[in-house]
Parts: C-alpha cells; sequence; structure tokens
C-alpha cells in the first residue's frame, strides 16, 4: 500500500543546479534534465498519447533547476529556461524506487514441486472483450500467471482457430516459422519433433528465433490417444536451484555463448544467446533451454567441461518428476505458459489408438502486462469514485 507523503516527511533542496529530495533518511538527487522530461504540463506532451513533444535539442544543455517547493502532494519547480511544472510527489516517489508501482504486475514465486492449487481457469470469465469479463477473475488469472509462469484456461470453445481469438482477446498474436497459427499432431515429414508421438523432454521453445517467442498458448481439439499427458516444470526455480548447488557450472551456462540452428532447408534460422540470461543487476530474464538444437560456440579457452556437466544436471533436475506438474489437455482446455521461464514437455502417445490435436501460436509479453496495468487502474478509479 502506498504511504502517504507530507511536508513533514518529505522535503526538498536545491543542490548544485539539481534538486535533493529527503524523506527520512533516504536521499535522491534530481537531475535537472530527468526532472524536466517528467513534465507533463499544457503543451508539453501530447494529451492523447501522453508522449513528448518537446525534443532534447528544445532544452538549454546548461538547464538547472531555480526553485523547488512541495506543495501538499505536489513538487512544483521552475527551471532555468523558465518552464514550471508540478509534479505528483507518489509520481517521483515512485520513479526513485521509494515505493512500489501499484499497477505493476506480481513478482514471480519460483516452485519446485506442483502447487497445492492447480491454476485452472474458467475462460468464462475472462470472456470476449472487457465489456463481458469479471474484474476479479481476470485479476485472479494474471496475478496466477505472473507468480507462477503457467494458468490452463477450461471450456474455451473447441472449434479450430479459438486459439487465435484467445490469443488477440489476451495480447497480439506473433508470427513465426510455422506461421500464424500451428497445428501439433503426427505428420510423416514432421517440421518439428512436436509433430511426431514421441516423448519430449522439458525444453523451451524456438531459441532459434529472433525474438525468441514469449508466451506459448496450446488449445487441445482432440485428445483421445493413450498418453500424451502434458509436463510444466519452473525453469526460474531450476536456475536458483543450479546456482546454490553447482556455482560452477551455473557461471559456465550463464556466460558460454550458444548457437541455436534451425534448418529444414527451406526454411533455416539461426540465433544466439545463453541456457541462462540474466539483467545488468543480476535478475533472470530467461531460460534458452532445448537439447535438440544447441551447441556451445567453439572458443579458444573456454570450459566445455563446465558447460556440458551443467547442462545435463539441468536435463536432470527439470526432467525429475517430482519438479513437474503433469496433467491431461482435454478438449477446451488450453494452456497458457510463459516461454522465457516454464519448460514444458509431453509424454510419448499411440496414435494408433486414437486421435491427438493441438492448435497453437505465440504473444508476448505486453499483452497480459498491459491486461493487468488496466485491470488494476479501472478498479483503483471505481473503489475511488
Amino acid at each position: 500500500m502506498l504511504s502517504e507523503p507530507s511536508s513533514r516527511t518529505v522535503q526538498i533542496r536545491l543542490d548544485d543546479g539539481g534538486a535533493t529530495l529527503i524523506e527520512g533518511a533516504a536521499t535522491a538527487r534530481l537531475h535537472p534534465n530527468w526532472l524536466r522530461d517528467q513534465s507533463t504540463e499544457s503543451g508539453q506532451i501530447e494529451p492523447t498519447n501522453r508522449q513528448r513533444l518537446f525534443t532534447p535539442l528544445d532544452i538549454p544543455a546548461d538547464l538547472t533547476i531555480t526553485a523547488a517547493e512541495l506543495r501538499g502532494a505536489e513538487l512544483v519547480a521552475t527551471f532555468s529556461d523558465g518552464h514550471v511544472a508540478r509534479f505528483e510527489l507518489d509520481s517521483i516517489r515512485r520513479r526513485v524506487g521509494w515505493i512500489e508501482d501499484p499497477e505493476a504486475p506480481p513478482s514471480p514465486e519460483p516452485w519446485t514441486e506442483p502447487l497445492d492449487d492447480f491454476p485452472y481457469v474458467d475462460w468464462s470469465g475472462i470472456g470476449w472483450g472487457v465489456g463481458d469479463a469479471d474484474e476479479q477473475a481476470v485479476l485472479d488469472y494474471l496475478t496466477a500467471f505472473f507468480r507462477h509462469g503457467y494458468v490452463v484456461f477450461r471450456n474455451t470453445p473447441t472449434e479450430p482457430d479459438t486459439v487465435r481469438r484467445v490469443a488477440n482477446r489476451l495480447g497480439y498474436i506473433v508470427g513465426q516459422n510455422f506461421g500464424w497459427v500451428f497445428d501439433v499432431r503426427t505428420e510423416p515429414d514432421p517440421t518439428d519433433l512436436a509433430y511426431t508421438s514421441i516423448g519430449l523432454l522439458a525444453h523451451t521453445d524456438q531459441p532459434y528465433r529472433r525474438p525468441v517467442p514469449g508466451i506459448q498458448l496450446l488449445h487441445c481439439l482432440a485428445n483421445e490417444a493413450p498418453g500424451g499427458d502434458s509436463t510444466l516444470v519452473d525453469g526460474l526455480a531450476a536456475a536458483g536451484a543450479i546456482a546454490a548447488a553447482e556455482p560452477d557450472l551455473h557461471a559456465a551456462l550463464a556466460s558460454t555463448e550458444v548457437i541455436y540452428p534451425y534448418d529444414m532447408g527451406t526454411d533455416t534460422v539461426v540465433n544466439h544467446g545463453h541456457i541462462l540470461e540474466y539483467d545488468r543487476r543480476g535478475r533472470f530474464l530467461r531460460m534458452m533451454f532445448n537439447t535438440k538444437l544447441d551447441s556451445p560456440v567453439f572458443r579458444s579457452g573456454i570450459d566445455l567441461d563446465a558447460w556440458y556437466a551443467g547442462r545435463r544436471w539441468l536435463v536432470g533436475w527439470l526432467n525429475d518428476p517430482s519438479h513437474q506438474v503433469t496433467f491431461r489437455l482435454e478438449p477446451g482446455d488450453l494452456m497458457f505458459m510463459d516461454n522465457h521461464r516454464v519448460l514444458h514437455g509431453r509424454t510419448a502417445f499411440d496414435p494408433s489408438r486414437g486421435g491427438r490435436h493441438l492448435q497453437g501460436c505465440y504473444i508476448e509479453h505486453d499483452g497480459p502486462d498491459t491486461m493487468y496495468r488496466l485491470a488494476v487502474r479501472s478498479r483503483r478509479a471505481r473503489l475511488s469514485g
């Protein structure tokens, strides 16, 4: 919950051309250009899209803050170019990291065994448009997805191309080398091992694409063959496990460049990355794990022993049944999973004893992120009104 600032707890003082914000023991120096860029005064931004109407060349290179004061819940600043701007104090406190963004999705929660409550979501609560959606159902679905990396929708229509409609409800469908929507079923000349009946170990999809698809949707139209159960496992938890148990192997997986090729003759693409990828602050970004086609980029002096040992360690951990959730998709079920975090697999099945037909596609993370932020914003506005 956001704390309420007041002139007694927050102070502002001019500081060598900028201004320093003070709250208790915390201080933040506000650079004049940084603060000036936050201005939303008339003529500074386009009111509909809130994008700036001024450019860096419109601002003096020697810009300073000449006056700053707190007026209740606002910070009012005057700049050396004559511009006066009012800022919501909470907005500034949020941008300097003192309070949380109330619209930010929940943080991921690693899981190393099946969740007590399987995150099934009844599609009727999500609906095909904002007008027929249940606000709480939407927030519950998104909260479960952001925390655990996957949900399974139930009671979606069982007609072909439903997955496209669901994708465009939850985000924006993106194309890849199998088309906008692809059919997962046995084929005589499979363009991927998914189009066979063999079992598939835990993997992420299409590490050879640029960009790597963010979220995968798999919709069940038929699943009559014995076998063919779906498995999911948390790559975020696996990364933490190997970092704790085998730090040297973890370091090799995070630092050794890997080539991911896809080559059918008629379709070929290559990407480079790392099995484990982190941002500059050490936060987990994604796992690119697909042992069907990965290979470390050879460079003199790299420790391939550590890379192969780490890869083998992950294969064992990720495919340990105690770390996985195993379930059967029924017609109308739709699996929705973070392809940068959650790895999926499948047990073998017998196509001679029944059909198995899934349809799949991909969207990117900004779809659910936008949906969550707008739902929270709508709720806050309704409750405050």
